[in-house]
């Protein structure tokens, strides 16, 4: 006899949901990433470490390059010409839109495209600075070079007066 709601014999499929996998990581995965992530800090803290401290170092090179390109860029914006003079006695480079301030060790010296004259003072040749330096609202800037002074050593860069940035260094280049 055949039971009403019944299939007559046949099995009614089974309407349960086969079993499925909770969602979520397993603990196996947890431990790999912690201990990539231990590996990854490990590796960082110990050459890292010198990096950052290297990096929030002001050099007195990059304060320089920074200040140069934020005058020739204050200048693009207002549309009028400023003009970029370092401050001897504050030790800062200023234009009329914002200043840098020489932190640490080294100078900064704002010197005229060529060497025209030089003093020696103290067995080295010491060239006469300019007081300032002109930037455009175009975008260029009067030729110029910079000389950064660091202890005994100083490096000049020359300035180049179409981008503002520094020339590709000559092998020939005044280092002293």
């Amino acid at each position: 006899m055949v039971r009403p709601g019944s299939s007559g014999g046949r099995r009614s499929p089974d309407r349960r949901r086969p079993a499925r996998r909770a969602a979520g990581f397993s603990l196996v995965e947890i431990i790999a990433v912690l201990a990539i992530l231990a590996l990854v800090s490990a590796l960082l803290l110990g050459s890292g470490g010198e990096y950052l401290r290297h990096l929030t170092r002001d050099d007195v090179e990059t304060v320089a390059l920074d200040a140069i390109a934020n005058a020739r860029h204050s200048a693009v914006l207002t549309g009028q010409p400023l003009e970029l003079r370092y401050d001897e006695k504050n030790r800062r480079l200023d234009w009329q839109q914002g200043q840098a301030a020489i932190v640490g060790e080294g100078e900064v010296r704002l010197l005229p495209p060529a060497r025209v004259a030089a003093m020696l003072i103290g067995g080295r040749a010491v060239e006469q600075p300019l007081e300032r330096v002109r930037f455009y609202p175009d975008g260029t800037c009067q030729p110029f070079r910079v000389e950064i002074v660091r202890g005994q050593a100083s490096e000049i860069l020359a300035i180049d007066p179409w981008t503002c940035s520094v020339l590709a260094s000559d092998p020939n280049a005044e280092k002293r």
